[in-house]
C-alpha cells in the first residue's frame, strides 16, 4: 500500500511531562485507524503534531510529502477537529461553513452542495443560523465536525469525535465516515473501544507517550475491551 503518512522519531514534553517519546508510525492511503490509550497517553499530542498546531521536541512528520504546518495551509489535505470546538461565537454555524468553503477554494455551487450533504449528515438543519456561542456543548461539537468533514478532505484528524452527541447523532457520524471515498485517511481518537472498531480497521495504542500496540480489531478477542486492557493495564482508563 502507498504510504499517506511517515513520522520517525516523535518527541514532545511540556516542562517536567513527557507527553510523547520517540514515536514511529505509518498511515498508508485509505486506512481507518483509532487511537487508543489511557489518559494522559499522548492521544491529544500526537493529534495536534500530526494537524500542525504543535511542534516536536524531536522528530519528523510527512503528510503526502508535506510537513504538518504546510498540510494544514493546503486547502482540502487535513480536516481537523481538535478537543475543543474551534467556534467564533458571533457566527453562525451557517457563516463558519462557507467561510470553510471559501478556505477550500469551491465554487458556490460545489459549497451549497457540500453544506446541504452535511447538513442533511449531521442533522444541523435547525442549527444552522444560530450563533455558535448559542449551542449547547453537543450543538458545537456538531458544528465543529462539519467544518472538518467539509470536502470532504484526504486527511481527517479527529479527537473524540462523538464526545457530547447524543446516540442519533453518533449514529449519523459513523455513517458518514463510513461512506467517505475509499482512498481518504482517518485518524480518530476515542474513548469508546465498541464505536470506534465500527469506522476503522485497526488501533494504534499509546500508554505513557509510546506506542506499544497496533492490532487489527480481531487480534484483540471478541471482547475488545478486555483485548485491549491486556495490553495498557487492568487498572487503565481508555
Amino acid at each position: 500500500m502507498t504510504s499517506f503518512l511517515m513520522a520517525k522519531g516523535l518527541s514532545r514534553d511540556f516542562g517536567s511531562t513527557l507527553a510523547l517519546r520517540d514515536l514511529d508510525l505509518t498511515l498508508a492511503v485509505g486506512e481507518r485507524v483509532a487511537l487508543l490509550g489511557p489518559n494522559g497517553a499522548g492521544k491529544t499530542t500526537l493529534l495536534r503534531l500530526l494537524g500542525g498546531s504543535l511542534a516536536p521536541d524531536a522528530g519528523t512528520v510527512a503528510i503526502n510529502g508535506l510537513s504538518p504546518k504546510d498540510a494544514r495551509q493546503t486547502p482540502g489535505l487535513i480536516g481537523w477537529l481538535p478537543e475543543r470546538a474551534p467556534l467564533v461565537a458571533d457566527l453562525t454555524v451557517l457563516e463558519h461553513l462557507k467561510l470553510t468553503a471559501s478556505f477550500l477554494g469551491l465554487n458556490p455551487i460545489d459549497a451549497a452542495q457540500q453544506i446541504d450533504l452535511l447538513t442533511e449528515a449531521l442533522n444541523l438543519s435547525l442549527k444552522l443560523n444560530r450563533l455558535s456561542g448559542q449551542l449547547s456543548l453537543g450543538s458545537r461539537r456538531q458544528a465543529a465536525l462539519a467544518i472538518a468533514l467539509m470536502g470532504p478532505p484526504k486527511f481527517l484528524l479527529l479527537d473524540e469525535p462523538a464526545a457530547s452527541l447524543d446516540p442519533d447523532e453518533v449514529v449519523r457520524l459513523r455513517r458518514f465516515l463510513n461512506h467517505l471515498p475509499k482512498d481518504r485517511v482517518v485518524l480518530i481518537s476515542s474513548h469508546a473501544i465498541g464505536e470506534a472498531a465500527k469506522v476503522t480497521s485497526r488501533a494504534l495504542i499509546l500508554k505513557g507517550g509510546q506506542l506499544v500496540a497496533t492490532p487489527f480489531w480481531a487480534e484483540l478477542g471478541p471482547d475488545l475491551e478486555a483485548g485491549y486492557l491486556s495490553l495498557v493495564g487492568e487498572h487503565a482508563k481508555v
